[in-house]
């Protein structure tokens, strides 16, 4: 709009916001169908031309939340695996018997894994905590499995013998810890009602982890059957 002096009248912003002694501008949007950090990946990728200096941008909101939330889960998670792997070491006694325990787990997470693939759902941190939960069922059960087959081999029971006794003496609890796992969580992990979408990966990886590890639930006899023949260290396993 021209004014009778000749200088000119636009439209603009009604309301300026400052922050740090500098201009800010709030641009918002929500991600719906793919991953927080994809979408922000994208986005950044696609508007890195446009912000020049002196213009700068901060990525901040959930997607600010999820990365410091998953920083503190990577720290909290490496943390844990090495106490566990010392705590392991010194049960059994053997590093070899402690990497196989850990194979346990490695299956398990992949389980999880192809649950989150064959769902559709994204990873986050609710499904984040779903894999801690898998990393504990996952030691505990190679570790009752690995101590049985010491105690029967401390004793001279012969390996075949050893693997048969131990599998047969624990596969029901094993079997039922996982299947009271996928049970409880199966409403959880198929839910679409709202507010699901906090619980519903954690309960995915669960279920998926639980069910890699019935049909592989002869993993670690497997494994412990090439190297059994060895004498277990003193202090090794349990009695019978």
């Amino acid at each position: 709009e021209a004014l009778e002096d000749g200088s000119y009248v636009r439209s603009g912003a009604s309301t300026i916001y400052r922050e740090k002694s500098s201009r800010l501008i709030a641009v918002k949007f929500s991600v719906r169908g793919r991953d927080l950090a994809g979408a922000v990946a994208e986005a950044q990728e696609k508007t890195k031309e446009f912000l020049q200096a002196p213009y700068s941008a901060e990525w901040s909101g959930e997607f600010q939340e999820m990365q410091e939330a998953v920083h503190r889960l990577i720290i909290a998670s490496l943390l844990a695996l090495v106490l566990i792997i010392v705590l392991l070491y010194l049960a059994l006694r053997s590093l070899l018997d402690a990497v196989v325990v850990l194979s346990n787990v490695v299956v398990m997470c992949i389980g999880g894994i192809w649950a989150l693939l064959l769902s559709g759902v994204n990873f986050n941190i609710s499904a984040g905590v779903g894999f801690i939960s898998v990393l504990g069922v996952g030691i505990m059960n190679g570790l009752l499995l690995i101590s049985r087959f010491n105690g029967s081999r401390s004793h001279g029971v012969p390996l075949n013998d050893a693997l048969i006794d131990g599998v047969e003496k624990l596969i029901r609890p094993l079997t039922m810890t996982a299947l009271a796992a996928i049970f409880g969580l199966l409403p959880a992990a198929v839910s679409t009602q709202i507010g699901s979408e906090t619980q519903r990966p954690l309960a995915i990886v669960v279920v998926g982890g639980m069910t890699m590890t019935l049909l592989l639930v002869n993993l670690l006899p497997v494994l412990y059957s090439f190297y059994g023949n060895r004498t277990p260290v003193a202090g090794g396993g349990v009695g019978h």
